[in-house]
């Protein structure tokens, strides 16, 4: 038996059939791998790997029943992959509605929360403030008071005055520069009811600014100084100062115009007196 036709006999040719059929089950698993690898707190992935080489050797082994069983419940074993990378899967779906504005609010907002913040401060009143970024949070919060309005002086000082700003609650506003609701707390919480220490607001903030680029600003009036969360992590003892160039960074609030160059009038009128005194 020449070569040839050893390899007619023996090797199974591909059509062009079969090649497609690979490419679509070969992008259909590359897909639900590179999906699964981005949930990095349940690890999902080892686990499918291994339903994958159990169904693989069980076919080897030629243990029929097995193979058989493995085949039969994988759609439930999808199923339980998808519950399990739910939060994953929330987040990303809540994300596509969130709509961001065509002409976004180009005013300086988050000094205009500082100041109202250190106003605050100075009446010895604590503020709470929530940081709404790129993910939505409708979907986590419950609101008694809706607003939809630009941060503004006026806005803020009406709030404060009629203390509708506290700790047992929080102010929710968005990096767009509006407010969306007041007296806002979480639907699921490690305190239901509101929030009666200064330290309670902690346990939820830890929490969903884990699963989101939400940021969330504590305002001490008895230690005079700020406590940011921001990515499952909490931040004490910040001026205020440094509280606003940390936000700052994280959402890309607009800079003050004072702070983001020298006005040439002035660069030029203080050349020229440098050249007249030399």
């Amino acid at each position: 038996m020449n070569w040839y036709s050893y390899i007619a006999k023996h090797i199974i040719f591909l059509t062009w059939r079969d090649s497609v059929e690979i490419l679509f089950f070969a992008a259909t698993f590359y897909a639900i791998i590179l999906w699964l690898k981005k949930d990095n707190d349940k690890k999902l992935l080892p686990y499918f790997y291994g339903y994958c080489a159990i169904t693989f050797l069980t076919h080897t082994m030629q243990l029929a029943t097995v193979t058989y069983c493995l085949f039969f419940f994988s759609p439930a074993i999808i199923m339980l992959f998808m519950f399990m990378h739910q939060d994953t899967l929330q987040r990303n779906m809540v994300s596509l509605k969130n709509i961001t504005a065509e002409t976004p609010t180009a005013h300086d907002w988050l000094s205009c929360i500082m100041r109202n913040t250190l106003k605050a401060l100075h009446d010895n009143k604590d503020m709470l403030i929530l940081i709404e970024h790129t993910d939505s949070l409708a979907s986590y919060l419950k609101t008694k008071y809706t607003i939809t309005t630009p941060i503004t002086d006026d806005v803020m000082t009406l709030l404060m005055e009629n203390n509708l700003c506290n700790t047992q609650r929080m102010v929710w506003i968005k990096s767009d520069g509006t407010i969306q609701g007041i007296h806002v707390a979480w639907k699921a919480s490690w305190h239901p009811a509101a929030y009666t220490g200064t330290k309670e607001w902690i346990d939820d903030a830890i929490a969903y600014t884990a699963k989101t680029d939400a940021l969330i600003m504590y305002s001490n009036a008895k230690k005079q100084q700020y406590t940011i969360a921001y990515q499952g992590a909490i931040t004490e003892g910040l001026t205020v100062e440094q509280s606003s160039q940390l936000i700052r960074k994280h959402t890309n609030a607009p800079i003050p115009v004072t702070k983001k160059g020298f006005n040439h009038e002035s660069t030029n009128s203080k050349n020229k007196q440098a050249q007249r005194s030399s």
